[in-house]
């Protein structure tokens, strides 16, 4: 018995080293080829265990949350998004139990979530300015009437200081001064979304004021109210409004300059359209002056939240992704390259509309929202 034991054992050991000549001499033959993966790598590694993490958000982020490379970095950090699309402030925080973290647009939602969540914790992942969607050919128009000017390929400056008069005042697109590019019977106003429904319809109100009260914040309540009563028009002639950004962007790439001469979009979703090949010459974005840029600040709640957080503010391959979507990142170069690339030299927002705080601003939205609605 322990000689065949013996007789086998040597057969063994003489296969294992006849292996090992011929792969030797395998390898000397074809120095390009791959050696045999090592035992370790056969064996399947573990997966990282995940945690589900329930985030409030605008719509505007969405498309960048589903990224494919976005999500697979974020289950390699035990991470998995579950999405859900945020409304008002009012009918948001009713959620606040479900939720791990909240990811509004501006940094007054942003204070009222911190106010209301105890224990949170901020980070500054992005900013976007909000700008104007319009066309090449309506240029010379707004040029002719002192209301803008090109100052890129791609992109120009719209004096919404000079255009708010002109709003207010009721002016038609056929009465601008040499206009026969689009002389329609239409009100000359910039599409926004539905106030009731959208942080960036508030956050336009607040620039608007902002020009009205003479470049200064309005501090009193009683002002406040004086400047909504005011500016209400300018949202009430608009006629029926989607409830986010995206459905007047999308009037915008589909139904032309008849439907959408000029439209309030985040810069970065015109970056992004750009990205898809949606956008040709004919179309052009302004940056209003004074700007208006809103601060994307997530607030989290639990630990699973700080831990997105985190890893949305300070991982730089992250960071990269959110720079391809059009948003400013917290390193500007990494938005700047990609802007470049997309053939937008976006510009440094200098000249800024400051915007009131929550309770004021607040008032000035529920009066126009009473007008609206016929209650005021």
């Amino acid at each position: 018995m322990k000689k065949a034991i013996t007789i086998l054992l040597s057969l063994l050991m003489l296969g294992a080293v006849g292996f090992g000549v011929w792969r030797s001499y395998h390898a000397k033959q074809n120095p390009g080829a791959q050696s045999a993966a090592p035992l370790g790598d056969l064996i399947p590694q573990k997966a990282v265990p995940q945690q589900t993490v329930k985030l409030l958000t605008g719509s505007a982020k969405f498309a960048l949350l589903q990224d494919a490379e976005l999500s697979a970095l974020l289950r390699k950090n035990g991470i998995t998004l579950e999405l859900k699309k945020s409304g008002n402030f009012e009918q948001d925080k009713s959620l606040v139990e479900q939720l791990d973290a909240v990811w509004p647009a501006g940094a007054n939602q942003a204070a009222d979530w911190q106010e209301l969540i105890a224990g949170n914790k901020a980070f500054l992942v992005m900013s976007s300015p909000l700008t104007i969607a319009s066309w090449r050919a309506l240029l010379p128009v707004l040029e002719k009437n002192g209301l803008a000017k090109s100052t890129g390929n791609a992109h120009g400056d719209f004096y919404l200081d000079k255009a708010l008069p002109l709003m207010l005042e009721g002016k038609r697109w056929n009465q601008l001064q040499d206009n026969t590019v689009f002389a329609v019977n239409r009100s000359f106003l910039i599409n926004t979304p539905d106030i009731r429904k959208s942080n960036t319809a508030a956050q336009y109100i607040a620039a608007l004021a902002y020009i009205r009260n003479n470049s200064e914040v309005p501090q009193k309540r009683e002002k406040a109210l004086e400047l909504a009563k005011e500016l209400a028009p300018l949202i009430t002639r608009q006629g029926f409004q989607e409830g986010t950004l995206a459905g007047p962007f999308e009037d915008y790439l589909g139904q032309g300059m008849g439907k959408a001469p000029m439209v309030l979009v985040y810069e970065s979703q015109f970056l992004e359209a750009r990205r898809a090949q949606k956008l040709r010459d004919a179309h052009l974005l302004y940056y209003p002056q004074p700007g208006m840029v809103l601060k994307h600040i997530l607030v989290a709640k639990t630990e699973g939240g700080k831990k997105l957080g985190e890893l949305l503010a300070n991982n730089i391959e992250i960071q990269k992704i959110i720079a391809k979507y059009g948003f400013r990142t917290n390193d500007p170069a990494l938005f700047a390259a990609q802007a470049k690339e997309l053939g937008l030299d976006a510009p440094e927002i200098l000249n800024q509309a400051d915007a009131p705080g929550s309770a004021i601003l607040d008032a000035m939205v529920q009066h126009i929202i009473d007008t609206m609605e016929n209650r005021s």
